[in-house]
């Protein structure tokens, strides 16, 4: 806890008005999310009903009167739930992460895996939802196997969500989530069934509140049914209820405590309204309408509290090492500057800067291949400094890459820089030459051995005229140099005729005579084409 801090950052605007506003926009967010689930249970509950009616008769009846259905009208209106809760969700999302980002993003890691599942679990509902509410049938049983996973793939979603809010309201059982594997501890558990039913519960009277009042005017017994499903609801919620407040890992406040008295009034008014009116005229949306609203705010009231409590005594900690932080980075916040005008002043578009930053890493400020990330790879880099080679040959690596080793392709600098970076190797370690002479004289009978020993064993690879592009050639990665355009210094060609060249096809032949090594490195030079040669 002692060594977290916040992100370095001054708040865009004081933090009253972020929380503020992260109050409004998450209401707004929850108040389509209940629609959301309610229209998608009261859906499948209307299609059972239907599926049902219809296995009993027997009947064999096109689609049902797919058409005319109930479900079917109250599914239409599930993609716009959905759309609205998932564009206004984006809001306290942005929010949360500005006032609250520790807390958050600790949860959201906590859960990573099932995090990123609600993606999928939200494309699942629609897709099912849409194929049961708006295509004609098939087979009975394959709309309601259907059916299933639709409501499976939506019951999931605020399962994942209340879980990633009990995280992050409970700072302190962070490292035992962490203990034991990334799961909850019992009191963990038992508190997120009843919060996790409490939404369902919520979403089931939100549901059959807004198909009450806005879709099924005109027709008595489905406002009988809606409201049979709203009574339903909100007795459930009194029961679940009970369960999570004695459920709390904390204290309510006395606050806390007032918004839960007029949560519950307001929840008795709403339940007597609806018991009375089941069996007679309708209820009143000018009096139901504003009771739901106030309730599903003092509710979201009571969740405010607990999450001050939970946060209270975090974010100040928070804040402090966040300053702590901030006093230490300001020790060197004078050499940080110097080095970006250093940095500033660099031209970053010719070959020696390229080199610097992208090449010597691997071959090394020298040019030996002996660069900090040399020993990771397992083919060790060219030797640079000890190449010989063309503009032309060395080009062609440079834009393509050496298969089968860690050398990659650098086709996105473009010509002029590419050029610049050939341009940097031959100043520095003159890559454009022509090898040195031998450092030691080969007897004619030595280049002799030599010239046979590369027919009857270099040629299968490096060919007879040293192209390197033999049957057998093709088979390896990385393939064999072209030697008419590429050749080594005569010392470093000769030890890797010795001793051969890591994790590529060349063996080392320490058992030839030296002699015979350095005709073999004398041949390999007069391969090369003379500048201007086809």
């Amino acid at each position: 806890m002692n060594a977290l801090h916040d992100i370095l950052l001054p708040s865009p605007v004081p933090e009253t008005l972020v929380r503020g506003l992260l109050f409004a926009a998450f209401a707004l967010h929850l108040l389509f999310v209940l629609m959301m689930l309610g229209t998608g249970i009261l859906g499948f509950g209307y299609f059972l009903q239907a599926w049902w009616g219809q296995e009993l008769a027997g009947a064999e009846r096109p689609a049902l009167v797919s058409e005319l259905r109930w479900d079917k009208h109250v599914l239409r209106m599930f993609l716009i739930h959905k759309s609205l809760a998932v564009v206004l969700g984006v809001g306290p999302l942005l929010l949360i992460q500005v006032a609250f980002s520790i807390p958050f993003f600790t949860a959201v890691t906590l859960f990573a895996p099932a995090w990123l599942l609600i993606i999928l679990f939200l494309i699942t509902a629609s897709l099912s939802f849409d194929a049961l509410g708006h295509k004609m049938y098939v087979h009975h049983y394959a709309h309601l196997a259907i059916g299933v996973v639709a409501l499976v793939a939506l019951l999931a979603i605020p399962g994942l969500f209340v879980a990633v809010l009990v995280s992050a309201e409970n700072p302190d059982r962070w490292a035992a989530v962490v203990r034991e594997g990334f799961a909850f501890d019992p009191r963990l558990v038992v508190h997120w069934t009843f919060r996790y039913l409490h939404v369902l519960g919520a979403g089931l009277v939100f549901g059959a509140a807004f198909h009450y009042f806005f879709t099924s005017r005109g027709d008595p017994d489905r406002k009988r049914s809606l409201l049979k499903w709203m009574l339903g609801g909100l007795l459930a919620q009194v029961v679940i209820g009970a369960g999570l407040f004695f459920s709390l890992l904390r204290e309510p406040t006395p606050a806390a405590y007032a918004y839960l008295l007029v949560g519950a009034a307001l929840a008795a008014v709403v339940i007597g309204l609806a018991a009375f009116h089941v069996g007679g005229a309708p209820m009143s949306a000018r009096i139901v309408l504003p009771c739901l609203v106030v309730l599903l705010v003092s509710m979201l009231l009571v969740r405010q509290g607990f999450q001050d409590a939970a946060f209270g005594s975090l974010m100040p900690d928070l804040k402090r090492n966040a300053e702590a932080y901030r006093l230490k980075l300001a020790q060197h916040s004078d050499e940080a500057v110097q080095s970006y005008k250093e940095h500033i002043r660099i031209v970053y578009d010719n070959g020696q800067t390229i080199y610097a930053r992208s090449c010597a890493f691997c071959h090394g400020d020298g040019g030996q291949g002996d660069g900090p990330d040399a020993h990771y790879l397992q083919t060790p880099p060219e030797r640079l400094a000890d190449v010989r080679s063309t503009k032309a040959y060395l080009y062609d690596k440079l834009v393509h890459g050496v298969a089968g080793s860690a050398m990659p392709y650098f086709s996105y600098f473009s010509p002029p820089k590419i050029a610049g970076v050939i341009e940097h190797l031959d100043a520095t370690w003159h890559v454009l030459s022509v090898p040195s002479p031998l450092p030691a004289r080969v007897s004619h009978a030595d280049m002799a051995a030599a010239a046979k020993e590369y027919d009857s064993t270099c040629a299968r690879c490096h060919g007879t005229d040293g192209r390197g592009t033999t049957p057998a050639s093709k088979a390896l990665a990385p393939a064999p140099p072209d030697f008419t355009a590429y050749s080594l210094q005569p010392q470093w060609a000769f030890d890797v005729i010795r001793s051969g060249y890591a994790s590529t096809a060349m063996a080392g032949f320490p058992s030839l005579p030296e002699g015979v090594r350095w005709g073999l490195v004398q041949a390999l030079s007069e391969k090369r084409r003379p500048a201007g040669s086809p």
